[in-house]
């Protein structure tokens, strides 16, 4: 079987343990310490980062402590270097998530804030560029688990020569207090799966405990529908790509939009759950069509606000409110918003794992949006579950990272109770699974004709956005108009420039230059915070003249539809390019 790695990464040395050199390496020097070879359908890993400057590094959380503390199965020291880390947990279920049809894994990084989750997942900071990737000639040794996951699987598509008869696409969402926006779609809400589903103890599917044919118990809660899949919306936008530059610009696109901001813990630390799925359609010799998913969860860090400062903000508060026309304007909250709302979620959480580990009759998924997101993940749809435990080594954190290792082992102990499979097995009712891609092409022809027919219908309906003509002189209309296109066009820009001044910085990091006095940073920079202010303007503008009336925009449903509508359109395109027409 032909390995996943990119050319410019040589083969890794896996399985060296605590107090064992390779050559060139001093004595002694604490890579990463492999527990258990078991395979386990959930798998724990445990990665430390190093004492940051100026503190005092815990003696109470060695690796041997962790080691034999902890129900993990590998710990990764601090001086583990990235592709350590990918060899080692990525690249096994990048050969499978290849090789086996309908394969699917889930990457879970869980951690307090400033533990390395978003460099784990991502990579560090100013990393994803295209200058990036072009100096390292294939791909950057300090990329993460997403970025090296797609350009690897793009490599071993173009070495075999399936890159015709595959398709990689790649969706990414954030939920930023309890909403879910679409990173790759102008942060458009999109709704949570099932979120329109109610919950309660009392259902059906709750009042006893049910195991399947070999006498495994099988979790409650199976009522958001065969067709849900793990980290996907059904109005998330989908990016086809293509190439190694496409996977840089998604990669980029979602550091520039996350919801991120500085704190006296770390000075971007994410305040929002970020997930990506990478899906990869691909049609055997014999005419089958199979999807895989890969789906990265970097979740957004605990923390105490008192350490992070950020209680001081406690007043305020983020608010989402409607005007007229089916307009809604999100005021973002503070920190101490995001702080207390990310903390919940992951206490929801680890509810929700630990009713698992308990085989509760009732687990409630619904506690929160991020839950209600990795309903499938945790009881049964991936083949695979890693849960990445992201510690700090000051001794200043020990109770977080107590509590870290606290939720690894809620979740060795649901890693042996719930419904997760040892292999991929497709669902009778799951669609794009296995089956004959002639037969999937026709069922998605007439997919897309209903739902064509169903948006035609919508549309005539007044579901789609409009201006409202009556009682608005032309001019009035047309002013309206040209502000709502300046908006637009200045969130654009925002999102551009960032991403030009990241390009900038890769320069000089490569350069070895420094950003102080870098003219074309400083251009970019000023650029920057006028076309800030500019959208700032102009949303104000928008949104008062929205007040009176004049416009009406899409409903969620027709949304929906739309987007399937797109989807579908570019499913068939790629069977029918395929030779299955």
């Amino acid at each position: 079987m032909e390995p996943l790695r990119p050319a410019n990464l040589p083969p890794l040395s896996v399985g060296t343990t605590a107090g064992s050199a390779r050559p060139g390496e001093e004595a002694g020097r604490e890579i990463f310490v492999e527990i258990s070879k078991t395979t386990w359908c959930m798998k724990i890993c445990v990665r430390r980062r190093p004492c940051a400057a100026g503190e005092t590094e815990s003696s109470n959380w060695t690796l041997e402590d962790l080691k034999s503390k902890a129900a993990a199965d590998t710990v990764f020291g601090p001086d583990t270097s990235q592709q350590e880390v990918l060899q080692s947990i990525l690249e096994p279920q990048l050969d499978r998530f290849l090789h086996e049809p309908g394969f699917s894994a889930v990457f879970l990084a869980y951690g307090q804030t400033g533990s390395g989750k978003t460099h784990t997942i991502f990579g560090p900071p100013g990393v994803l560029t295209e200058h990036d990737y072009n100096q390292s000639g294939g791909s950057p040794q300090t990329w993460g688990f997403f970025p090296y996951a797609a350009v690897a699987t793009l490599g071993a598509l173009e070495r075999q020569g399936l890159l015709k008869r595959a398709q990689l696409k790649v969706s990414a969402v954030e939920v930023y207090l309890e909403r879910m926006f679409d990173l790759l779609n102008e942060r458009h809400h999109v709704a949570v799966p099932g979120a329109s589903v109610r919950a309660a103890s009392n259902r059906p599917d709750n009042e006893s405990t049910k195991y399947d044919a070999n006498g495994k118990w099988l979790p409650p809660g199976k009522w958001l529908g065969e067709k849900t899949l793990p980290g996907i919306s059904a109005t998330a936008k989908k990016t086809v790509i293509d190439s190694a530059i496409d996977v840089v610009h998604v990669a980029r696109l979602v550091e520039a939009t996350r919801s991120a901001q500085s704190h006296a813990l770390n000075h971007r630390s994410s305040r929002s759950h970020c997930m990506i799925t990478l899906t990869l359609r691909l049609i055997d010799l014999t005419g089958n069509l199979s999807e895989g998913r890969l789906v990265f969860v970097d979740l957004a860090g605990s923390e105490r606000v008192g350490k992070s400062g950020v209680n001081a903000e406690s007043t305020g508060g983020a608010k989402a409110f409607n005007l007229p026309g089916r307009v809604t304007v999100d005021i973002p909250g503070t920190r101490f918003d995001e702080a207390r709302s990310v903390n919940c979620s992951l206490s929801a959480l680890g509810r929700v794992i630990a009713a698992l580990a308990r085989r509760d009759k009732y687990v409630s998924f619904r506690d929160s949006a991020l839950t209600q997101l990795l309903k499938d993940p945790l009881t049964g749809c991936a083949a695979h579950v890693t849960v990445i435990l992201a510690l700090r080594a000051e001794q200043s954190n020990d109770s977080e990272t107590q509590s870290t290792m606290r939720f690894g082992t809620v979740c060795k102990d649901a890693a042996g109770s719930s419904n997760m499979r040892a292999k991929s097995v497709p669902s009778k009712g799951r669609t794009n699974k296995a089956g004959a891609a002639a037969g999937a092409l026709a069922e998605l022809r007439k997919q897309l004709m209903a739902t064509t027919e169903e948006v035609e219908r919508m549309t005539a309906e007044g579901q789609d956005e409009h201006v409202n003509p009556q009682g608005f002189a032309a001019p009035t209309i047309q002013g309206f108009l040209d502000n709502k296109a300046k908006f637009e066009d200045a969130k654009r820009l925002v999102t551009r420039l960032k991403e030009q001044m990241a390009e900038r910085r890769s320069e000089l990091r490569l350069a070895g230059g420094s950003e102080d006095g870098d003219k074309r940073l400083q251009e970019l920079g000023t650029s920057l915070t006028t076309a800030q202010q500019a959208t700032f303007v102009a949303s104000g503008i928008f949104y008062r003249q929205v007040t009176t009336g004049i416009w009406t925009g899409r409903t969620p449903a027709l949304q929906q539809k739309m987007t399937l509508r797109d989807q579908l359109t570019k499913e068939i395109a790629f069977l029918e390019s395929a030779g299955t027409a």
